[in-house]
């Protein structure tokens, strides 16, 4: 081996926005994964959320000494990134912080590329947790509900594994939306079938299988049919929609018929997130709330000593999460990024974008992982550069990693 070799590559490393991007986007989408996994046992929870302070340090940099800059645009990010701290020392969440860093900095990204990565990282990452605890390596964490056996493998809860199947299905859709057929959509109702055995995580399965026809749709209204044009131009508008709806719902909670129906559809999640209105209302940077989920070893001994009664306290929805956990400004400013990236979708007869907001607005009544890099990357698509299709392969070199 040429040692001088190597050593005139090193110097000759070029150091870009973009190589410092896809790094820390990489590097965190990893951490964040391991943290919804039970080798949080084997390596320190704590450790990782260390290494997550670089990672800001590193976007950070890329916004400041990389990005094109004007007066305008280093006063607005400077205040995000105020807000941003804020909104993290408020409620100790630096998952938030580092979700805006992303967002604010992802200018001149090729988003096409960035859930290209994602898709390929989050395969390899899911079926190395599957593998890992059918070895034994880590902890499938087993809870059973009438009865079922209900499997994480590997990941610290069964909704949590079916969740980061549904949002790779999601990045599937994103890359391949050109190329789907009856095939693609064979695999996703094949893989409903797999988590149904195995997790029994009811809403995610019905997530994946709405998936199949919100997509369609939109793959025909990008090819120019009148019918679905029409049905999807109106994509843009159901996360708002599907927003005031929770909130309204969660706060007029209350134990009527129709309530106690609507909240045995999503599993108890509007009694809490009713609960969370009285015991800690809403702020305008967020609470710090204390939650006891089942989620991990602690959680899954919490749940075999008291069942789904106990102390179980968990804001599932996302958009309560966003409401009372992180404060109205966040809530408005995400709904708000939600409805931009789905209308720009819309307006440029894409619609990929669209529909992925549709499915990630539904995810949001019931799941908690809108603000959670090592699920949903899609909300970076606000200032990031989509190219797809035949302008990436004519823009090679921007998929192309330089650091």
């Amino acid at each position: 081996m040429n040692v001088s070799k190597i050593t005139n590559k090193i110097k000759n490393i070029k150091i870009t926005g973009r190589g410092i991007y896809f790094f820390s986007f990489i590097m965190y989408f990893v951490i964040s994964f391991l943290r919804t996994s039970t080798y949080t046992e084997v390596v320190s929870s704590n450790q990782l959320v260390r290494i997550t302070y670089l990672i800001a340090l590193l976007l950070i940099f890329k916004v400041y000494f990389f990005d094109q800059q004007t007066v305008k645009n280093f006063l607005i990010n400077s205040l995000v990134i105020l807000v941003g701290v804020v909104i993290w020392r408020s409620t100790h969440a630096i998952d938030i912080f580092l979700y805006m860093l992303f967002v604010i900095s992802a200018r001149d990204i090729n988003y096409h590329a960035l859930i290209e990565f994602y898709l390929k990282i989050g395969i390899l990452m899911l079926v190395f947790m599957v593998i890992s605890s059918g070895l034994g390596i880590i902890k499938d964490l087993v809870f059973i509900r009438n009865g079922v056996r209900r499997h994480s493998l590997g990941i610290l809860y069964p909704t949590d594994f079916a969740a980061h199947a549904f949002f790779l299905v999601l990045a599937y859709c994103y890359v391949y939306f050109r190329k789907l057929d009856w095939k693609a959509f064979l695999s996703f109702i094949l893989l409903a079938v797999f988590l149904t055995v195995e997790t029994q995580a009811r809403l995610d399965i019905i997530s994946i299988l709405l998936t199949i026809p919100v997509i369609w749709i939109a793959k025909r209204a990008s090819e120019g049919k009148v019918f679905s044009k029409f049905m999807a131009s109106f994509y843009w508008m159901i996360a708002p929609i599907l927003a005031y709806i929770t909130v309204l719902a969660a706060y007029f909670y209350s134990h009527s018929k129709p309530y106690i129906f609507a909240d045995k559809i999503v599993s108890g999640r509007l009694a809490l997130s009713h609960t969370a209105f009285q015991k800690y209302g809403v702020s305008v940077f967020g609470n710090l709330v204390q939650e006891h989920g089942f989620g991990g070893n602690a959680g899954s001994k919490a749940f075999y000593q008291s069942g789904m009664g106990g102390k179980y306290f968990f804001i599932d929805s996302s958009f309560m999460r966003l409401m009372i956990i992180y404060g109205v400004i966040t809530f408005v400013t995400v709904i708000a990024v939600m409805t931009i990236i789905g209308l720009k979708s819309v307006l440029t007869s894409d619609y990929r974008l669209a529909a992925i907001m549709v499915m990630l607005a539904i995810s949001c009544v019931i799941e908690q992982h809108l603000l959670d890099m090592s699920y949903d990357p899609f909300l970076i698509a606000l200032f990031a550069s989509e190219i797809t299709g035949h302008d990436r392969h004519e823009n090679h070199d921007l998929a192309t990693l330089e650091v």
